[in-house]
């Protein structure tokens, strides 16, 4: 499913304008990615936390010239999916 028919779902739900629920979908991502970014956490209950985590430096190998690169350390966004919201899908 992309962003688009995932939008057009979440209109038929909610009886909202595709243009307000995309609205609410950037605002949403926008709000989480301002409070990760300050080294904070989002908790949705029932559904699941959204936190910054720092993946270290590594080493990989490229297969085609056998040659081994670096991979520079890198903050990234990870989601968590509580029980509740774990359990909904099976």
């Amino acid at each position: 499913m992309n962003k688009s028919e995932f939008i057009e779902i979440l209109s038929k739900r909610t009886n909202m304008s595709k243009s307000k629920c995309l609205c609410v979908l950037e605002e949403m991502r926008g709000a989480i990615l301002d409070v990760c970014s300050q080294g904070g956490q989002v908790s949705i209950r029932n559904f699941g936390k959204f936190s910054l985590q720092e993946k270290k430096s590594r080493k990989f190998l490229n297969p085609q010239t056998k040659r081994y690169y670096f991979c520079k350390p890198k903050k990234v966004v990870c989601f968590k999916g509580f029980d509740s919201f774990k359990y909904g899908v099976n």
